[in-house]
């Protein structure tokens, strides 16, 4: 628990709120009673919420949820353009320091910047996985864990979804385009940080 309260202080000193649970079910029950029903909710794409059980547990309830799995009634450029102006945005992280700090490494974009400059309220649900002491072993998580996987489970022709580690490429598949490390919520939104004590997504 030592590192989960250095957590918590550092990231609550940066201007985060910061939650810590056992399993995925309190986690989802937290996040659920955070968000009014009626709420209009963006999301990054993330395997933490989907093995979380958070998006099931979502669509029972009386949300609008800006989805591209779920909203396939709308172009997959207007769902991007839709979720700037959510109430709500939940996502993931690539990596979250011990210092408070959250990393990101971006293919489209649209994710990095909807945390940055979109809905005024942001989830960040990570599981314990994503734990790094530092900006540089959470950069080289997402370059040689993170996004090897990812790049294999979107199909990308890129170097690291065949050897499995980053290998500094230029293809045109990277998804490894804009790094972006948030070191305090940006001006006028508030960001929820979210831990489960359990390995989830990449």
């Amino acid at each position: 628990m030592e590192t989960i309260d250095l957590l918590k202080k550092n990231f609550e000193k940066r201007g985060f709120h910061f939650d810590y649970f056992e399993n995925s079910e309190q986690a989802v029950d937290f996040i659920l009673s955070l968000i009014p029903e009626k709420s209009s909710i963006g999301f990054g794409g993330s395997m933490t919420v989907m093995e979380t059980g958070l998006l099931d547990a979502m669509q029972k309830k009386d949300y609008d949820l800006i989805h591209r799995a779920i909203r396939t009634d709308i172009p997959a450029n207007e769902i991007f353009l839709r979720m700037y102006t959510c109430d709500w945005y939940v996502s993931s992280a690539n990596a979250i320091t011990e210092n408070g700090e959250i990393i990101n490494i971006d293919g489209r974009g649209n994710r990095v910047s909807a945390i940055l400059d979109g809905p005024k309220k942001v989830v960040i649900l990570c599981g314990v996985n994503k734990i790094v002491s530092d900006i540089a072993e959470g950069i080289d998580r997402t370059r040689n864990v993170a996004s090897p996987k990812n790049c294999v489970r979107l199909n990308k022709k890129t170097p690291c979804a065949v050897t499995g580690k980053c290998e500094k490429c230029n293809s045109p598949d990277t998804i490894c385009k804009a790094t972006v490390i948030l070191h305090h919520p940006t001006t006028g939104t508030e960001v929820y940080v979210v831990v489960v004590n359990k390995e989830l997504g990449y």
